[in-house]
């Protein structure tokens, strides 16, 4: 799972799971026998310009690659879906099909948080001891609790990942498909230590995530994805937004692909899976943004300033942004075994992408290049919108 996090933000970058071993740039050269065939059929909603650039990037993905795009102008939504088919780069309907968002997940978390705090339900800053029926082994440190907002924001100081859990990021079904409640207990009160004091710095982690996302339903006593159709899905009107995979929504869902362009198995998160669990669409995701452009209550609430990490960087609620002069921009990147993402939104200017793919986050330097994708797309809007 990717951090949710600016793209400059060097801090956040050390912290994400994902082993990017490369920067691959998007550009030619091209392998000869790859065909561009975007435009052929004159559906393509890309100019261009932009077709130019996904193709680039295309070539470094296996066959059976898809990428589903969102990008948000003002009051328009473009949807564009591509993907490697017998060696050649095809445009194809994909804005309702479903991929895994990984670390994007954390910024839903944060906003089923921000709705029970708009609500007056919970406090922010209670501890998070109050909401466990365990004695954590560690709860503060120097006297301060680690509190809701602070697994919100990264700044609670529990480690990246809990140390009873397999660090084989491509095993089937994923590395989480086991960890449930009994494991997660048996660590928050035996062997967890904090790394920092609470609200001293900001690390990332996933862990922090999943008991934020466990914490919610021992809350309220509902179920993580009832807590997404009542805060998100109902509200928003998100049609291909869920946790669990059953047989009308695996119809809908796009196959995980490996580096060579195998399937390989859906990830399932368990009790953790407030950190990375959610599968989503290019269609409902550029709801779930646009909602973070208008919006003026909960979906507000998570972007407000909790916590500033560097000259450039602040954190809110699951999300973190830079900021510079006039430029404000959230960058949310997401990967599992078989998929990676990003997402990319500026309220001042009222511009967003959602870029969704099912290509491995975990291969080398992938990851990167859907950020790269991703910027290559999203940087001229914003510009469009500076002009006289």
């Amino acid at each position: 799972m990717r951090e949710a996090v600016t793209a400059i933000d060097s801090h956040g970058r050390a912290g994400v799971l994902l082993l990017l071993m490369a920067v691959v740039s998007c550009a030619p050269p091209l392998p000869k026998d790859l065909v561009n065939a975007l435009a052929d059929n004159g559906t393509c909603r890309l100019d261009s310009a932009q077709i130019r650039t996904v193709f680039g990037c295309m070539q470094h993905f296996p066959n059976g690659s898809e990428v589903s795009i969102s990008l948000l102008l003002g009051d328009s939504t473009t949807f564009a879906g591509i993907k490697r088919q017998n060696d050649s780069v095809i445009c194809v309907e994909n804005r309702t099909s479903v991929f895994e968002i990984g670390s994007v997940t954390k910024t839903v978390t944060a906003a089923i948080l921000a709705k029970l705090a708009y609500d007056g339900a919970v406090d922010l800053h209670a501890p998070i001891k109050n909401f466990l029926p365990i004695k954590l082994r560690q709860s503060s440190l120097n006297g301060k609790e680690v509190t809701l907002l602070q697994l919100a924001n990264h700044t609670s100081g529990l480690p990246k990942e809990p140390d009873n859990v397999s660090t084989d990021w491509a095993m089937p079904g994923s590395p989480y498909r086991s960890y449930d409640t009994t494991k997660l207990y048996d660590y928050l009160s035996r062997r967890m230590m904090l790394q920092f004091t609470p609200g001293e710095q900001r690390s990332y982690s996933n862990l922090g995530g999943g008991v934020l996302g466990h914490l919610l339903t021992r809350i309220t006593g509902k179920s993580y994805e009832t807590l997404l159709d009542e805060s998100v899905c109902r509200p928003l009107g998100l049609r291909n937004t869920f946790v669990t995979i059953d047989s009308t929504r695996i119809r809908s869902l796009i196959p995980g692909r490996d580096a060579v362009g195998n399937v390989v198995p859906n990830w399932e998160l368990n009790v953790l899976v407030g950190a990375g669990g959610i599968k989503s669409s290019a269609e409902d995701m550029a709801t779930y943004l646009r909602a973070h452009l208008t919006d003026t209550t909960y979906f507000y609430l998570t972007q407000q300033p909790t916590f500033t990490y560097s000259g450039h960087n602040t954190a809110g609620l699951g999300w973190a942004w830079y900021a510079a002069g006039e430029k404000r921009f959230v960058d949310a990147t997401g990967g599992t075994g078989g998929y990676s993402c990003c997402v990319i939104f500026e309220r001042h200017t009222q511009t967003g992408i959602v870029l969704l793919t099912n290509v491995s986050a975990f291969l080398a330097s992938k990851g990167d290049l859907i950020v790269k994708l991703s910027r290559e797309l999203y940087d001229p809007l914003v510009a469009s919108t500076e002009r006289p």
